[in-house]
């Protein structure tokens, strides 16, 4: 008999010794404890690796507007049902300040048809995070407000595109978009026209991604543009029934599609439209949200674009400063059955932990959500219905979402903010329902998903016209919060309270990479085997941006065995067995 199945024997003898009568009450308590101790010793390392794809439960609760957010959005609808006004809606998480707690900015609608911002009520809003759960308005100071600007907001991109060490913030439009730099005091400054990005050629804008296209440590900026629609040739046109009150919101079918845009970063504070040779002109869609990853594993970002009721487009970045688009060779055109969908909002991470970056879109009710799992050839497999999602979305629709961990057992959930697009679509199918309650669908690590909305607390259970989604670390104890943003009403702040697991979180500083680390790729490796691949990005959803700060959750591991971080730059970065449960700054090291 080997020593350790010698020691297996003396541990159930103990405990069969400890049952005995013949013992007395001490012996038998004592040999209980002993046997109880050694049995954990055995088994406890066992639970704590299975800790991860244990069941837990995600319990969300809604702090605003009694934690000092108070911002109530205005789309300023109009009977003429202007295509903008059921859009737009964005939130953005971001430290502004750079004090180390993320702050909030809410973008607001404008009236029609002059879309002047006169109204205090049509303002943009900034909160400062003062911290202990609280947020207070710091607008004013802040020259983000749109005061006295002209245009209707639609998406919010968030990047420090100056490497100056502070947030900027880029603003799409209906009309002319506008960039705001950080001037690293608390207050922004319009710098749209010398950094040459309005793009007034078409009004009708909607996302917006920071990316180091070229990987020369600058931060390029892509913006999607939706359809053509000007008040001059579409003011008159009536979609649905003639008569009082069926008047609706057109079918994206009605108009003509545009293509995306692309501005390189020369580094002097301006910008070069590079769409043309970088191959975006070729093609044409009706493009909403906006999400980067490299999906090929290659060494430059590429871009994934959602198109409403047209093909998506997928941007293979052929790492010589053009694009190739490659959506329908890539399986991600469409769904499995060709159908062109109402595209929403789009995230692209790894959702099966595999390594390589997968995709994820909301769209209308009937439609089904879509999950794209990378196959690792340059071609994505349709999981939809393979994963669940399929059945548990088919009567929902959604639009901004994000991958993200909302309960750190190391996989990522999905969170969608849920409405149709159509305020009275029940008069045209009763089936249907405009505000729709936010989603939550967990991520079980066997390639599929749970539908776990209904038990993650009463505030989930609010219908409203939820729009733009904002994820991030807002108190600092290592679980994820949401900003949501709805139409005509207030904001939800959704708290994640500590699940129990454990965490990580790194915010990168590039010194030869763009200061925020954009597109640098992160693998993380745990004990139990299990690894997990991360990427920093702000871009998420639609019309939104969550926090740089990259978060993983471990479960039950109590240490990580290696993190490797590879920047644009080339460079790779090993950071040995960092400390759990905390969040750690990294500088890319040359």
């Amino acid at each position: 008999m080997t020593q350790k199945m010698q020691g297996d024997a003396g541990w159930f003898r103990g405990l069969a010794g400890a049952l005995c009568p013949r013992h007395s009450l001490y012996d038998k308590i004592s040999r209980i404890v002993r046997f109880l101790r050694r049995f954990s010793l055995l088994v406890l390392p066992f639970l704590l690796a299975l800790a991860p794809t244990m069941p837990g439960r995600i319990t969300l609760r809604n702090f605003a507007p009694g934690n000092g957010l108070d911002f109530r959005q205005n789309n300023y609808a109009t009977e003429m049902k202007y295509p903008f006004e059921t859009l737009g809606g964005a939130v953005a998480a971001l430290d502004y300040d750079v004090d180390g707690k993320l702050d909030l900015l809410f973008l607001n609608g404008s009236p029609s048809p002059d879309h002047l911002k006169k109204d205090p009520a049509s303002y943009n809003r900034l909160y400062r995070n003062m911290g202990q759960g609280r947020f207070t308005d710091v607008t004013e100071k802040s020259g983000l407000s749109g005061a006295d600007k002209k245009g209707y907001p639609q998406g919010v991109a968030t990047g420090d595109y100056d490497n100056d060490g502070d947030p900027d913030v880029y603003v799409t439009q209906f009309g002319d978009n506008i960039l705001y730099r950080n001037n690293g005091d608390g207050s922004f400054t319009d710098v749209t026209g010398k950094a040459g990005v309005a793009m007034n050629e078409h009004p009708f804008k909607a996302s917006a991604a920071w990316l180091d296209y070229n990987n020369d440590g600058q931060l390029d900026l892509f913006v999607t543009y939706y359809f053509r629609w000007t008040f001059k040739e579409n003011t008159d046109t009536w979609c649905g029934d003639k008569k009082a009150g069926y008047r609706t919101y057109c079918s994206p079918d009605v108009f003509d599609p545009l293509p995306n845009a692309l501005f390189r970063n020369n580094g002097d504070g301006t910008f070069t439209d590079v769409s043309e040779p970088a191959g975006m002109r070729r093609s044409l869609g009706k493009g909403m949200g906006v999400a980067i990853a490299d999906f090929d594993d290659d060494g430059f970002m590429d871009i994934f674009v959602t198109n409403d009721k047209t093909p998506n487009f997928l941007y293979h970045n052929q790492g010589n400063g053009t694009f190739k688009e490659v959506a329908t060779e890539a399986g991600v055109s469409a769904n499995e059955s060709g159908t062109m969908v109402s595209g929403m909002g789009c995230d692209f991470k790894d959702f099966n932990n595999d390594g390589f970056p997968d995709i994820f879109y909301a769209d209308l009710a009937g439609e089904c959500f879509s999950l794209f799992q990378n196959a690792k050839t340059g071609f994505f497999l349709d999981s939809t219905f393979s994963s669940l999602l399929g059945k548990y979305s088919e009567k929902h629709s959604g639009w901004s979402n994000k991958f993200v961990d909302l309960d750190n057992d190391g996989w990522k959930d999905i969170f969608v903010a849920g409405s149709h697009v159509v305020d009275n679509v029940q008069l045209y199918n009763p089936r249907l329902r405009y505000m729709d309650p936010c989603l939550i669908f967990r991520n079980l690590g066997n390639g599929r998903v749970e539908d776990v909305s209904s038990a993650a607390g009463p505030d989930l259970q609010t219908l409203g016209a939820w729009r733009g989604v904002a994820a991030g670390d807002f108190d600092g104890d290592g679980s994820i919060e949401i900003a949501v943003a709805r139409l005509n009403d207030r904001p939800y702040f959704l708290d994640n309270p500590p699940s129990g697991r454990n965490w990580l979180q790194l915010r990168l500083k590039g010194t030869r990479a763009n200061r925020d680390g954009i597109g640098a790729r992160i693998k993380l490796v745990l004990p139990s085997g299990l690894t997990q691949d991360e990427h920093v990005t702000t871009a998420n959803g639609i019309y939104s941006a969550s926090d740089k700060v990259v978060h993983f959750g471990l479960g039950g591991e109590a240490k990580i065995s290696r993190l490797e971080i590879r920047w644009p730059s080339g460079k790779v970065q090993v950071v040995p067995e960092p400390g759990i449960n905390r969040l750690h700054d990294v500088k890319e090291n040359w």
